[in-house]
């Protein structure tokens, strides 16, 4: 019969079996990590530094009355016995009394095992394909369902412009035409399926999407409700400064909030407040460089004010997937391509 790897996430996957906490519990009160860190150490995806093993032990020995010890010490050394470990590490480990010992053997054994299993050079940061075709989707569909919204409700708004946008509850449905495909195709690309107690995704993917869809339906209606546009017009700025300014407004209210009503539902600590941070920025400024060269043709031409609705709208959604996206799978290694490897 083939022996059982013995890994890092194995050795979790028995413990979190066997004692009453949650990851959740682990991270917020032990080591002070993201939660979902926890869950990527159980999907072997990652594995902790050395200098954490010791709050983890205490984690584990702290959590587990003595019937949960029991019971643990059961499963992990029948997980043992069906690794492929050496008989003489397996009877070393398996040979401890001292409950504290044993864990603490068996989680620097897993760790061991991880690094020297690990490649000596980081791997080459490729993007998938599925990646590509997902994040192409998330940012084409939604200009599409758009359009023939427009032509089955013989409307024109079409591209947006000056007097060309919708207003009441037209502004709230093409706040979710942007939206809703942005975090459908992020949630897709992501296998999401409802919480589990062990298995990441952490979140319930239902409650995302909706969260997500109606703040973005809202801002959607508030940003075409509040007359911004006829204010920034009657300042009488150039006519290629005033689009700026309002591509810079349109793109930020528009792709801030939706991603912040699902950061504070996954509720990061410290270090995802630094990604945010991170992020929130991008989908601003590569909006803004996708219209610097329209903003030069410094008069209300129609066909430029259709390309530059072209070419905001497509930019947005596909910087708003790539948000959500690094967001739900919380990784915390940056912006763009080192986080789409990870899908």
């Amino acid at each position: 019969m083939e022996k059982l790897k013995f890994t890092w996430g194995g050795v979790l996957r028995v413990i979190f079996n066997s004692v009453s906490k949650s990851p959740a519990h682990l991270a917020e009160f032990y080591i002070d990590r993201d939660r979902t860190l926890v869950y990527r150490w159980m999907r072997d995806e990652a594995a902790p530094p050395y200098k954490l093993l010791p709050d983890i032990i205490r984690f584990v020995t702290e959590s587990s009355i003595s019937a949960e010890r029991i019971m643990l010490r059961l499963e992990m050394d029948a997980y043992i016995l069906s690794s492929s470990l050496s008989d003489e590490i397996k009877e070393g480990l398996s040979g401890e009394e001292d409950f504290e010992k044993y864990i603490t053997g068996v989680l620097r054994m897993a760790l061991a095992e991880r690094r020297n299993k690990s490649p000596a050079t980081p791997p080459r940061i490729t993007v998938p394909l599925k990646s590509i075709i997902f994040a192409l989707l998330a940012a084409v569909s939604g200009g599409l369902i758009w359009n023939v919204i427009n032509h089955l409700l013989s409307l024109g708004f079409y591209m947006g412009g000056s007097g060309n946008e919708p207003i009441g509850t037209l502004a709230f449905v093409w706040g979710l035409t942007l939206g809703v495909p942005v975090i459908a195709f992020a949630l897709l690309s992501l296998k999401a399926k409802p919480t589990s107690p062990v298995n990441a995704p952490i979140y319930d993917w239902r409650l995302v999407a909706a969260i997500y869809s109606v703040a973005a339906g809202a801002v959607g209606f508030i940003f075409y409700n509040s007359g911004f546009r006829g204010f920034i017009e009657g300042l009488g700025y150039a006519y290629g400064l005033q689009e700026i300014i309002i591509v810079i407004v349109y793109s930020a209210l528009l792709s801030f909030p939706p991603l912040l009503s699902v950061f504070a539902l996954l509720r990061f600590q410290k270090t995802g407040w630094r990604l945010l941070a991170t992020i929130i920025a991008a989908p601003v400024l590569i909006s803004v460089l996708s219209v610097l060269g329209t903003a030069l043709v410094d008069r209300p031409e129609p066909e430029v004010a259709q390309l530059r609705g072209f070419l905001v709208g497509l930019v947005l959604r596909l910087t708003m997937f790539i948000a959500v996206r690094i967001v739900l799978s919380g990784s915390q290694k940056g912006f763009a391509l080192k986080a789409l490897k990870n899908m």
